[in-house]
């Protein structure tokens, strides 16, 4: 298995048959609809304050290790023993999220470029005196609702998950190197125009890391409560729709379908880019249309991370620890050792499918919270009829994502 070739449960690989599966799916949406609507007659996830974001100093071994990764990258040996691409593609992009999970948005916390935002003492408004370096600045203040913008984060997002699944050569170490040295010009030209406070918004990392950690149980509130109050704000939906879209296009674009239709028109690139863009932009289309009238577009953050978590389970399980492998084999331990542990295909299978219903009950119950807090007047059939749209979107997204999941 390669880090790009992400390795999931197969159809065969199923405890049970796979139309089985597919209507299973979809009637546990309904049910969970039903018995919220039945059982859940007020708002009950209440507002609690988080814990502020404590100073970590990890961030500068963070930034220790990203320096000299890329610098592996850039100038080290080209071939599969160079771990680039299990940091950026396996432990960023797949680790950050059941990290975030279980601790919340840790990548704050550690964010190499804030680290070398305060390291080089750009000047930019808002930054405290250079003599307190280390000290982590204060969160963002507090803003009303649909006052903070994700797009600058969609767009990064959309750049990273581009080279994740289109680009060419992708795999290359000094293509990942190069990425993610333009990466951090531009994030940190951009911190020096806007004050740090820019990470918060425009690291896609950040953002993705800070929207998985609202379902942390580790930050004294209830997990479901912390995606309820999530401030829609602009771009939110468009940040769901390019991670979300996403994950789908890779396990669409794993498909025989895909590879026959790539190999019959040729220019992998330019097909690869258009169906990534347009899937991303239909799933935007169908949030925004389907989460009116009040904007339950944080109810699908639960969907997103539980497919997430489902699409790269084997990957993350297997690449995880042969990326460190390669890491400490490159500084002559472990020479020889191969790492070759392949997970149980039908337990992978049974927690794929586990985890896509898991975030599906979790945002039907929370988009039923937001539209009873949103319209606590009106009565209770028309809050749920207000309800449906998203609870059908759900449905269709359990159903394609069991699907592409599993008939690859």
């Amino acid at each position: 298995m390669t880090v790009l070739a992400h390795g999931v449960g197969q159809s065969q690989d199923l405890p049970l048959p796979l139309d089985l599966v597919l209507q299973a799916g979809a009637a546990t949406v309904v049910v969970s609809f039903l018995v919220v609507a039945v059982w859940w007659k007020r708002p009950r996830l209440a507002v609690v304050l988080d814990r502020p974001v404590r100073e970590s100093r990890l961030r500068w071994l963070v930034l220790a290790v990203t320096v000299y990764l890329v610098g592996n990258a850039l100038f080290g040996p080209q071939g599969p023993e160079n771990p680039a691409g299990h940091a950026l593609f396996v432990w960023v992009w797949v680790g950050l999220v059941p990290v975030s999970v279980v601790f919340g948005p840790v990548w704050r916390q550690v964010n190499p470029l804030r680290a070398l935002f305060r390291l080089l003492r750009l000047p930019a408004g808002g930054l405290r005196p250079l003599s307190r370096v280390w000290s982590l600045p204060p969160a963002p203040p507090v803003r009303a609702a649909g006052s903070v913008s994700r797009w600058p984060a969609a767009v990064a997002l959309l750049a990273f998950v581009w080279l994740e699944l289109v680009a060419p050569h992708r795999g290359d170490p000094v293509v990942v190197g190069a990425w993610l040295l333009g990466y951090a010009v531009v994030q940190l030209a951009c911190a020096t125009l806007r004050g740090e406070e820019w990470f918060a918004r425009g690291d896609c990392f950040e953002v993705y890391s800070e929207l998985a950690g609202r379902l942390s149980p580790l930050r004294h509130r209830n997990p479901l409560a912390g995606v309820a109050h999530t401030a829609a704000g602009p771009g939110l939906a468009a940040f769901l729709a390019v991670w979300w879209g996403s994950t789908i296009f890779d396990s669409a674009s794993g498909s025989p379908a895909w590879a026959g239709f790539l190999q019959r028109a040729g220019n992998p690139i330019l097909y690869g880019s258009a169906g990534l863009i347009l899937l991303c932009a239909l799933v935007l289309v169908s949030v925004r249309l389907l989460s009116r009238p009040q904007d339950l577009t944080a109810s699908l953050i639960p969907i997103a991370v539980g497919y997430t978590l489902a699409h790269y389970l084997s990957l993350l399980l297997v690449e995880t620890p042969r990326g460190l492998l390669l890491t400490v084999q490159q500084w002559g331990v472990a020479e020889g050792v191969e790492w070759n542990v392949v997970p149980m295909p039908g337990v992978i299978a049974g927690a794929q499918i586990t985890l896509i219903l898991l975030g599906h009950v979790a945002g039907v119950v929370v988009a039923h919270d937001m539209a009873l807090r949103a319209t606590p007047e009106r009565p209770p059939l028309a809050t749920l009829a207000d309800e449906l749209p998203v609870v059908l979107l759900m449905i269709g997204y359990t159903w394609a994502g069991l699907f592409l999941l599993f008939v690859r």
